[in-house]
C-alpha cells in the first residue's frame, strides 16, 4: 500500500489527474485503471469522499431512489390485485372459498416470482430493476464500478428488508451520507448512480 500524497490531495480529496485510483474511460462500468483518469465528468479535486474515492458516475439522490423503489413496489401490486379480482369473479361476491383462496395464493406467488426476477436476477445482471431503468439508476460496486452480480444483489435485497423493517433510519441514511448509501449499500459496498 502506498502512502497518501501530501499537499492539496491528501485526506479528503481525490487523486490528481493521472494518479492511481481513478477509472479508465471507454470501459463498460468504468474498469479500474492504475494509471488513473476519471471519465465521468467530475472534477478530480475536492469531492469529499475520502482518499482516492472516485464514484463511477453521478451518485443518485434520495428522492429519485425512493421513486425507483415505489415503481418497483407498484409493479408487485399488479399480480396481487389480479389474484383478488379472479377470486371475486370465481366466488361471485360471496364468501371466500377454496377456489378463491387458490386464486389469491397464485397472485401472491406471481408477485414473489416477479420480485425475484426484477429485484434479484435482472438487477443483479444489469444493475437495474425496472424501476431503476425507468428512473435512469444503476447499482455498481463502489470501488470497481462493475455490476455487483446476482448473489450480492440477493444479499442486498435481504438486508434491505431486514434493515427497513427494524429501523426507518436505513431508508433515510442517504440523506446525510457522503456516498448517499443506505446501510445495505454499505454492507455490500455498492453505490447507486445516475446512468
Amino acid at each position: 500500500m502506498t502512502t497518501p500524497p501530501s499537499g492539496p490531495y491528501d485526506g479528503h480529496n481525490q487523486y490528481p489527474p493521472g494518479q492511481p485510483g481513478q477509472f479508465q474511460p471507454g470501459q463498460p462500468g468504468g474498469q479500474y485503471n492504475p494509471q488513473g483518469y476519471n471519465p465521468y465528468g467530475q472534477s478530480p479535486y475536492g469531492q469529499g469522499y475520502g482518499y482516492g474515492y472516485a464514484p463511477p458516475g453521478q451518485l443518485a439522490g434520495w428522492p429519485i431512489r425512493v421513486g425507483a423503489s415505489l415503481l418497483d413496489s407498484l409493479l408487485l401490486i399488479v399480480p396481487t390485485v389480479l389474484g383478488y379480482v379472479v377470486a371475486l369473479i370465481i366466488e361471485q361476491g360471496g364468501e371466500l372459498g377454496p377456489a378463491g383462496g387458490v386464486a389469491i395464493g397464485i397472485g401472491y406467488l406471481a408477485a414473489f416470482g416477479l420480485w425475484v426476477w426484477n429485484r434479484v436476477i435482472r438487477q443483479g445482471r444489469t444493475g437495474q430493476s425496472l424501476g431503476k431503468q425507468v428512473t435512469g439508476l444503476t447499482i455498481v460496486h463502489a470501488e470497481t464500478g462493475q455490476l455487483i452480480g446476482v448473489g450480492s444483489t440477493l444479499g442486498r435485497e435481504l438486508l434491505s428488508a431486514v434493515f427497513n423493517n427494524f429501523c426507518i433510519l436505513n431508508v433515510l441514511w442517504p440523506l446525510w451520507d457522503d456516498k448517499q448509501q443506505t446501510w445495505h449499500d454499505k454492507v455490500v459496498n455498492d453505490v447507486v448512480i445516475r446512468s
